[in-house]
């Protein structure tokens, strides 16, 4: 017994470590800073013994997932980094050594390894020597002794040096450099020429010690590179090598630049020579200015830009002076490159050569000056540019133009303006397009003068920038203008301009009576205009006189107010489309509302779900082969499964198949979840459809998705369109059929099933309720479950939608105010002790189709209703013993409740436990 007491003590420790461990990889990976730091604290109780402990629990490398191990000691290493942290610091390098050297897995070693690297120091060093020589651990092992960078680091990789062969003496070359090791030069020194590999790696690591001592080798190897970017990186080396040797010697750093930037000009490498260049600028700054106009004088003009753009950075008054002299005798291209830097780089020194330049006869340089005047004098400048522009070629009228838009100042608009009229008629309409850009509603009467220019350009101009310009106080003008106007093109642009002014009006409810009272004084053939603006209003009585004017109006009224709803401002004008298209006998006008409408439900913001619902009635619809296409085309958009359940019924349509094998692969592969026995068989009618092009690559995604489908049954029917099979009548409630015994049982199902079957049908592959009986059951039970199924109702109408045989996720006419159905449908109607009402109202008109997903999982339901969120993740209350939680699995049921309900397209998913 003593002996078994002994034990116990013994062991109790060790479970409570292991205990321990396990929490913490429990409550990884951490969602924040806090819990991250609770981790650590709680691996750091766990001593160095217990983090040694959970470091043996990493699995051999692809075996198991060591993520939360990986993420609980990154954390840990991280934290003990930390001010006021050193004794767990120590601890952690201890234990750290300890565990790799138990482990005999590389990758584990090589993370342990990379905790080392972080939380390593002098302490670390002999733990990590050991594994210089490890062809696979030398690399981590020398990187972290690279971050630890003490003289007993830099020590321990030289050492390591000697010997070594392979990847690993490339790793410790590159970390001696890394580490800027400068008694390891000799020792790199010595390895460069017996192979290109080792070469690159060595040039790169004596580039970064930058001891003066390799100045030759590193130049050699340039030269012998030819300045270019070869195997070795020797050009590329050399140039960081004279980067660093600039920060102990600046002046022998410059020379050897100048040096290396005269032979690669010589060499034509032109991209080593501008790197030099670079350094040198670099190097003396502003000093670097009487080089870089020599620079700028090349004649390769990526050089003369590179020095240009060297310079930007370090432009004073002073040089910019020298700049600017520069300008006296430079030729043109690099008179317009210099005007340009001076100007990006807005030196307003040399703003008096620049503005000297706008008489140049080199029309690239006077669009170098207009712009760079513009950049640095802004509105103080602007009568120098109108006189340019007055004068100025197509180019420079536009740099005028392009630098007025851009320019701060009080005084543009009313110069731009007072100058207008006098101005030549190219330079009229890059005006009028400035002072359209820029607001300029005060000038809108200099403007309306021009509409009657007799140039058409500016006459097209003026009438462009009205809707830029126009205000709600120039309603009456624009409105004469509206009934005079006589071209197809000016009267658009008048439209968009009351468009743009009636947007304006703070008052809203007068915005359409204003203009269906202009409409009614129109002439008849003028009224057809005035209906694009009452589509941008949107509001019923514009719909309602749209629909009159189409009612009531010849063939060309009837085209015009199917374009205006076609372009409604919203989504409302999308019912009288579909009504138009439905009753129409004339093709060519089924056809505009139909494309009409189609494209009103594609860009509206319609969740997809609803979409779907919408697209499917245009579909009742569609007669030609291309309507149809267009329909299905624009429902593929939406990867629903709802979408992907209707899109297979057209894959054995001669004319469609082929679009729609298309649009059922790429729903069909979008989402994981969309499997089950139909889903493959449409997927695998898809690959018999497909060919040519790509088909190939995509027939091998398809049965890739196909052969990775989970094994259980999936997305499977409820209703299979055709009867009542898989339905029952319903007998008593889940309580009180658990009280009948089978033979009672049978008999009342049996009863069960002759009233469902008086008051249940199938017609038109839809399932019918007539609003006598009692609800609709499925012959089988589900515990967690996804569930769609679309349902409609008629005016008063109420039902439900029974999950584990308890009531209900709620359906109702939302016009029923006195009962509260205001709210929408979807909630869970009979909870008390949860969330009864819907989040949102989502409901569809009367008499058109809804669509409900339902996802239920323990005692919690989500549905969405058209695609909307309206139960988010509720507790769903037992109705029928309210002490008890829901039922753990039973049958679903289609509520009867004296109402004529409409079912169709149900499909269930059982989730695992």
């Amino acid at each position: 017994m003593r002996k078994i007491f002994i034990t116990i003590a013994f062991l109790l420790p060790f479970v409570a470590s292991v205990q321990a461990q396990q929490s913490i990889l429990d409550k990884e990976p951490a969602n924040n800073a806090s819990e991250l730091n609770a981790n650590a604290v709680a691996t750091a109780q766990l001593g160095e013994a217990g983090i040694v402990n959970m470091l043996g629990m990493l699995q051999p490398t692809g075996q198991a997932d060591n993520t939360k191990i990986f993420d609980a000691i990154s954390g840990f290493s991280f934290y003990v980094t930390q001010p006021g942290k050193e004794l767990w610091r120590a601890m952690a390098v201890k234990a750290y050594g300890k565990a790799l050297a138990k482990s005999a897995d590389k990758e584990n070693q090589a993370f342990i390894i990379s905790q080392l690297q972080v939380t390593g120091k002098d302490d670390a060093i002999l733990i990590l020597k050991k594994y210089l020589g490890d062809e696979r651990l030398c690399d981590p092992a020398a990187r972290a002794l690279v971050k630890i960078g003490s003289p007993a680091a830099k020590g321990t990789l030289l050492l390591a040096l000697r010997g070594s062969q392979g990847a690993c003496r490339l790793s410790l070359v590159e970390a001696l450099g890394d580490i800027r090791n400068a008694d390891a030069v000799k020792s790199i020194s010595e390895l460069i020429g017996k192979d290109k590999k080792q070469d690159k790696v060595a040039l790169y690591a004596l580039a970064n010690i930058a001891d003066p001592v390799s100045i030759n080798l590193m130049a050699n190897a340039a030269q012998k590179a030819g300045f270019t970017y070869d195997e070795t990186n020797a050009t590329s080396a050399y140039l960081l090598y004279i980067k660093n040797l600039a920060k102990k010697n600046v002046v022998v750093a410059a020379r050897l630049a100048k040096t290396l930037s005269s032979k690669a000009g010589l060499a034509n490498q032109e991209q080593t020579h501008t790197a030099a260049l670079k350094l040198l600028a670099d190097m003396q700054g502003a000093k670097s200015t009487p080089l870089l106009i020599d620079a700028a004088r090349n004649n390769n003009p990526q050089y003369r830009e590179a020095a240009l753009k060297f310079a930007a950075p370090y432009l004073n008054p002073t040089n910019t002076a020298l700049w600017a002299k520069e300008l006296s005798i430079a030729n043109d291209g690099e008179k317009a490159a210099i005007i340009k830097m001076l100007g990006d780089n807005k030196a307003a020194s040399a703003l008096p050569a620049i503005l000297a330049q706008l008489n140049s006869k080199d029309s690239g340089v006077v669009v170098a000056a207009i712009t760079a005047t513009g950049k640095i004098g802004q509105d103080r400048y602007l009568s120098n540019l109108l006189q340019v522009m007055k004068t100025g070629n197509a180019a420079e009228i536009t740099a005028v133009q392009n630098a007025l838009l851009i320019m701060k100042g009080t005084t543009v608009v009313a110069k731009v303006a007072n100058v207008l009229p006098e101005m030549p008629a190219d330079v009229q309409v890059a005006l009028i397009n400035v002072l359209a850009a820029r607001g300029a509603h005060d000038k809108i009467d200099g403007i309306i003068l021009l509409l009657n220019s007799s140039d058409p350009k500016v006459r097209a101009a003026a009438y462009a920038s009205l809707k830029q310009l126009a205000g709600e106080d120039n309603l009456n003008q624009l409105f004469v203008l509206l009934s005079s106007s006589t071209q197809a093109n000016e009267t658009s642009d008048i439209s968009a301009a009351i468009i743009a002014a009636i947007g304006q009006m703070k008052d809203k409810s007068v915005e359409s009576p204003v203009v269906l009272e202009q409409m009614s004084k129109a002439a008849a053939d003028k009224k057809q205009v005035y209906f694009n603006i009452l589509a941008s209003i949107g509001d019923k009585r514009s719909l309602a006189a749209i629909s009159k004017a189409f009612d009531q109006g010849d063939a060309s009224t009837k085209h015009a107010a199917i374009a205006a709803l076609s372009a409604w401002s919203d989504v409302s004008a999308a019912p009288e489309l579909f009504t138009i298209a439905k009753e129409t006998n004339d093709p060519g006008v089924k056809n505009r509302a139909i494309i009409g409408y189609v494209a009103t439900i594609s860009k509206s913001g319609y969740p997809a779900d609803e979409k779907v619902i919408y697209l499917r009635n245009a579909m009742q619809l569609a007669q030609t082969v291309p309507q149809k296409k267009l329909v299905l085309e624009k429902l593929a958009d939406n990867k629903t499964f709802p979408a992907l359940l209707y899109l297979s019924k057209y894959l054995d349509d001669p004319e469609l198949k082929d679009d729609v094998a298309n649009y059922v692969s790429n729903i069909g592969l979008s989402d994981k979840n969309f499997y089950g026995s139909e889903v493959k068989q449409w997927l695998e009618k898809t690959l018999q459809i497909k060919k040519g092009g790509d088909s190939d690559y995509e027939k091998v995604a398809i049965r890739k998705f196909i052969a990775e489908m989970p094994a259980d049954a999936g997305l499977v029917p409820l209703f299979n369109n055709k009867d009542l099979t898989g339905w029952k009548g319903l007998v008593g409630n889940p309580i009180e059929r658990s009280k009948m015994d089978t033979q009672t049982l049978a008999k009342e199902q049996q009863k069960a099933d002759d009233i469902m079957r008086k008051g249940w049908y199938v017609k038109d592959s839809v399932l019918n309720f007539s609003g006598e009986g009692e609800n609709i059951c499925t012959t089988k039970q589900y515990r967690n479950f996804e569930m769609y199924v679309d349902w409609k109702i008629e005016k008063e109408g109420d039902a439900g939608i029974y999950l584990r045989g308890s009531p209900q996720v709620q359906i109702w006419d939302t016009s029923r105010v006195s009962v509260g159905a205001q709210v929408g449908s979807g909630g869970l109607y009979n909870n008390q002790a949860h969330q009864s009402k819907p989040l949102k109202l989502a409901d569809n008109a009367i008499n058109d189709w809804n669509n409900f997903h339902i996802i239920m999982k323990g005692e919690n339901v989500t549905v969405y209703l058209n695609g909307v969120l309206v139960v988010d993740n509720v507790v769903m209350d037992n109705y029928w013993d309210r002490k008890q939680p829901i039922f753990a699995k039973e049958q679903i049921e289609l509520q009867a409740h004296g109402t004529h309900v409409y079912y169709r397209d149900i499909y269930i998913r059982e989730l695992p436990e």
